[in-house]
């Protein structure tokens, strides 16, 4: 067909269509004497409007049937998904700089600290499901499985998992109130987290406070991506297997939670650690520690109240290293205050020493070091953050070292809520 004979075609049947239209149309106006509608609908669009006045639209219901099957579909097939950015900019001077860990600026320049993706839901009446993945070093962060049914008081975890040791270790980048991590982390836990593959047991006991008891069994395999700064992996032992309950990594938290007023809070934690020396094979390694966090809030202010947190956490390790036992320890003190909703600062100063021994690797098991910081952080919404630091610490060696540091944070989806 031509395109002159298709255009013809078109034209012919558009006039088919609208033809009886407008001969309505025409004929009502003949009727009425002068141009207008047809009164039907003239009458139709009245009441209309009419309605409106007298209510506001509303949209039509569903029934409860209904909802429930949106509702469980939503849930079953719809997880929370969100991906969170954060970069920034550093610049040290000065003396030796100080190790801050795989999601800090550890080089002068810009850094992509992490591009976080994270899923979440309720899997069914008994079990949810949780996944970490980092886009900016290409490596799982968490992905585990949670019980929500089982007696008792009682919750199972299973699968891969950041340790519940003190209060830093759980925490996701987005959650820090400084673009570093304390030296204490880095040290005991790991450049990112202290973290494996395994499973987790945890009782809640009713008591007039909140308790929490639980302990962890994880594998050490390299094969399962399993992350310490403290104990070595089955590579390191005598057989180079897995061939004893002794070669897993077994952990044990108890945390209290006292509600002490309508403004204040108080949580405390003890923690602990258990597994094999990286230095010397079928030999032990053992971390402790206790962490402290007590939050002031007076929410009768209303959310642009005044807000001041104040976390202490202490970390002690021993370590069988070739013909000696060394013992270090470390720890940090943090304040936080939030004036506005929008705006918040911070100071913190860390401590690590070995106390006795000769350190196997200065890489891993340094001297005394300290850090001092500052940080201020604007928060437009929820979904963002632009914060400036600046930091002055020392490592043995000459001179002091000072660090600068912008970041922005940006994220975007639904997200979990964190943990108090």
């Amino acid at each position: 067909m031509r395109v002159r004979d298709f255009w013809r075609a078109a034209c012919f049947a558009v006039c088919l269509v609208f033809a009886p239209a407008t001969a309505v149309l025409g004929q009502a106006r003949a009727e009425d004497g002068e141009p207008g509608i047809d009164p039907d609908l003239a009458a139709a669009v009245a009441r209309d409007e009419a309605s409106m006045d007298e209510a506001p639209l509303k949209p039509p219901s569903i029934s409860a049937p209904l909802r429930q099957v949106v509702g469980t579909s939503a849930a079953r097939f719809i997880p929370d998904i969100s991906f969170i950015l954060d970069a920034g900019f550093g610049w040290s001077f000065g003396g030796q700089p100080l190790a801050r860990g795989g999601h800090a600026i550890d080089r002068n320049g810009f850094a992509l600290q992490g591009l976080e993706m994270a899923v979440g839901g309720i899997v069914d009446p008994y079990f949810r499901y949780d996944m970490n993945f980092d886009f900016a070093h290409l490596h799982l962060e968490e992905a585990f499985v949670t019980t929500l049914s089982l007696p008792i008081n009682m919750q199972v975890r299973a699968g891969y998992m950041n340790v519940p040791f003190g209060r830093q270790n759980p925490q996701h980048l987005h959650t820090w109130n400084f673009v570093n991590p304390p030296l204490s982390h880095t040290r005991f836990m790991g450049d990112e987290h202290f973290s494996g593959l395994g499973a987790e047991l945890s009782f809640l006991i009713p008591l007039p406070w909140h308790l929490t008891v639980g302990g962890q069994m994880l594998d050490t395999h390299p094969a399962t991506a399993f992350r310490s700064r403290s104990f070595g992996t089955v590579d390191r032992t005598g057989s180079g297997v897995l061939d004893g309950l002794e070669d897993f990594v077994y952990t044990a938290r108890a945390e209290n939670f006292f509600e002490l007023g309508d403004d204040w809070s108080l949580q405390w934690g003890l923690s602990g650690a258990w597994g094999q020396s990286p230095y010397v094979p079928d030999n032990r390694a053992d971390l402790y520690g206790t962490d402290l966090y007590l939050k002031w809030r007076p929410i009768s202010r209303g959310r642009d109240a005044l807000a001041v947190a104040l976390t202490l956490e202490y970390v002690f390790r021993t370590t069988q290293v070739p013909s000696d036992l060394v013992l270090d320890h470390g720890g940090f003190a943090q304040i936080d205050v939030q004036w506005t909703r929008r705006w918040m600062a911070g100071v913190r100063a860390d401590y690590a020493d070995v106390l006795s021994g000769t350190s196997p690797d200065p890489s891993r098991i340094w001297g005394r070091e300290w850090r001092t910081g500052a940080s201020l952080t604007f928060l437009p919404t929820h979904f963002s953050k632009v914060r400036v630091q600046y930091d002055v610490g020392h490592r043995d060696g000459p001179g002091l070292s000072h660090a600068a540091f912008l970041q922005l944070e940006v994220g975007v989806g639904e997200h979990m809520a964190h943990r108090f």
